[in-house]
């Protein structure tokens, strides 16, 4: 007899969306990769062009408004009885594509090797 599995697809989304689960979970938690964000592109920040700084810095303004907003949506969700978030089915690609695209920013600026 077969056994039931997932679809590749859902298996994908369960890996990209596990660390919002983990967010979700504790109040206040959004508010050390916002932290950690901020720290790494701040570090470069001198070294980056203005293309670069935006989307740094773009990302780093996503998180640290989305840590205040997701502790605020915890405490919500103890007041109701079946909370359903929706709002990650935005929320999360957006930080998740902003943060990639915050790290690949900095990383291809300061990964070059100089010839002088």
């Amino acid at each position: 007899m077969a056994r039931w599995s997932p679809a590749p697809s859902a298996a994908a989304m369960e890996i990209l969306f596990f660390p919002f689960v983990l967010l979700i979970a504790v109040p206040g938690g959004a508010f050390l990769p916002a932290l950690l964000l901020l720290l790494w592109v701040r570090q470069r920040w001198t070294h980056l062009g203005p293309f670069r700084r935006l989307v740094s810095g773009a990302a780093v303004f996503a998180w640290l408004a989305y840590a205040p907003y997701e502790t605020w949506m915890y405490f919500w969700m103890q007041s109701v009885i079946a909370p359903i978030r929706v709002d990650l089915l935005l929320i999360g690609p957006v930080l998740l594509i902003g943060t990639v695209a915050a790290i690949a920013a900095c990383y291809a600026q300061t990964g070059k090797v100089s010839n002088g």
